[in-house]
């Protein structure tokens, strides 16, 4: 039962350490848009929204062939 409960908490820890990587690196990411559109760089600006609509694009594009091959 150790073993279980070693394996359970080790698991929760890595999960929680890369929640608070991924919730470091978005506070990161606003603060650069904040900064940018501070000092008036649009470019930056509209680059990481083109990102950022890639990434989504993306995502739908997944589950749309996920859903037409029949793996849903």
């Amino acid at each position: 039962m150790d073993e279980l409960f070693a394996a359970g908490a080790l698991g929760i820890l890595i999960i929680c350490a890369g929640a608070a990587v991924i919730l470091c690196g978005i506070v990161h990411l606003l603060r650069l848009e904040l900064s940018a559109f501070a000092a008036g760089d649009t470019g930056f600006i509209l680059a990481s929204l083109a990102v950022l609509l890639l990434l989504i694009a993306a995502y739908i594009g997944t589950g749309l062939w996920l859903r037409r091959t029949g793996r849903i």
